[in-house]
């Protein structure tokens, strides 16, 4: 059985769909916080997170970026769409927005001062088109809680993570950012968010959070 490191920041934002995959596997794993900007120049990338696999035989896999790192614990697991094709470009597209939120997110958090109105408006708008697409992609899904078909997969979970982290925000947070996000807001995200929560694949992870 495979060991791994998780080295991220000591925050829930590009890290916490890799954690709540590795809790769910019941695989061993470490949480490391590297100095930085100290460690910066040993990463693969120099940017985290970053996960490193050490197999039974002593080999290590070393990998860079969040979705990449997220994406090859879902297929270990066996949580990646098999619809075909089109879900799993669709796949691809919908997790990528939900990074395209997070790193907003980050930004602002360590923009200087100046510069965050501007982040904010940008953030609002992009927060209430990715409501409004992923609103309309669950509902042709029949809004049953699911993202693709009547199981949970890795989009779910994706989601989940996501919103479980908006409504912790950290210092210097956009005020107001989990609001689009809210049960009134984003009916159709919620329920997933739900879903999730209630899920035994979620149930390590959100041991943690209590």
């Amino acid at each position: 059985m495979s060991t791994y490191v998780l080295r991220y920041f000591p925050i829930k934002a590009r890290a916490e769909v890799a954690r709540l995959l590795l809790l769910a596997s019941g695989d061993k794993f470490t949480n490391v916080i590297p100095e930085w900007p100290e460690e910066k120049d040993n990463q693969p990338l120099g940017q985290l997170p970053v996960l490193i696999e050490t197999l039974e035989d002593g080999t290590e896999f070393e990998l860079s970026d969040s979705i990449a790192i997220e994406k090859y614990l879902a297929r270990k697991s066996n949580l990646l769409v098999k619809s075909g094709p089109m879900d799993t470009a669709r796949e691809d597209q919908l997790s990528s927005q939900i990074k395209d939120v997070i790193d907003m997110h980050i930004a602002h958090m360590y923009a200087p001062e100046d510069s965050r109105e501007f982040i904010e408006a940008q953030y609002r708008s992009k927060a209430e088109a990715f409501v409004k697409y992923h609103e309309k992609i669950l509902a042709e899904n029949g809004s049953n809680g699911h993202y693709f078909g009547s199981k949970t997969t890795y989009m779910d979970i994706a989601l989940f993570a996501f919103i479980t982290g908006i409504r912790q925000p950290g210092e210097n947070a956009i005020e107001g950012c989990a609001d689009y996000f809210s049960k009134r807001n984003a009916p159709g995200l919620n329920k997933v968010y739900e879903t999730v929560q209630t899920s035994s694949i979620a149930a390590p992870y959100v041991a943690t959070l209590k």
